[in-house]
């Protein structure tokens, strides 16, 4: 004959029960995917996938829809400026502190380049701006250019051939242009850098604008 302590020990019907639905919940969310190419949709809980899951290079420019990521941060375009005082005596280009813009070229893509300076000389001399990019333009090609003057002259770049007095530049702001060559994909850097026919020839108000045409 049982005692009733022995009989305390067996759970109440209720309780098995319970036990049992639970068992059975537990089993119901446990179901494996059948194998690759299986999750869907549905399989994802919100949220689930961060930045850290992604692979490098897995989400392309074209599958980013119309207005969610700024050209800043895809590195479409960019403008650098250098306002202070630089001077020179080289009569071959030199660095004298930028301004460098670099922007993110994607495949069949062109470049659309803009510079500015104010320029003066000493002497019957004239000061040069060049452009330069170390895959696309590797040897330095003038883009401005102005005369000795009193005061410092301010020169915008435009489109055309140094025969046509191009790589001059234009004084006017409405009469600038923008430079447009082709370009491969990648990474690209341009800089600008100066240079004089003689004398000193001094630089100020400098100003880099860069954008990719897609």
């Amino acid at each position: 004959m049982s005692s009733p302590n022995k009989r305390r020990l067996l759970p109440s019907p209720s309780i098995a029960i319970a036990v049992l639905a639970l068992i059975v919940a537990m089993g119901g969310t446990a179901t494996a995917l059948s194998g690759k190419f299986s999750v869907k949709r549905d399989d994802i809980a919100l949220k689930a996938v961060s930045t850290n899951q992604l692979a490098g290079q897995a989400v392309t420019s074209g599958k980013i829809k119309d207005g969610q990521v700024g050209s800043y941060k895809l590195r479409l375009n960019g403008t650098a400026t250098a306002l202070n005082e630089s001077s020179t005596t080289s009569t071959v280009p030199v660095d004298l502190g930028g301004p460098s813009v670099s922007v993110k070229v994607p495949e069949g893509a062109m470049i659309a380049i803009q510079a500015e300076a104010a320029i003066r000389t000493t002497g019957n001399n004239t000061g040069r701006v060049y452009l330069t990019e170390p895959t696309l333009a590797p040897t330095p090609t003038k883009v401005l250019g102005s005369g000795a003057t009193a005061d410092f002259q301010t020169k915008y770049s435009v489109p055309g051939t140094a025969a046509s007095g191009a790589d001059d530049g234009v004084a006017s702001k409405v009469r600038a242009g923008w430079i447009v060559m082709p370009s491969t994909a990648g990474t690209k850097t341009f800089s600008l850098r100066y240079d004089t026919t003689g004398g000193t020839a001094i630089f100020k108000d400098r100003r880099l604008t860069v954008t990719v045409i897609r």
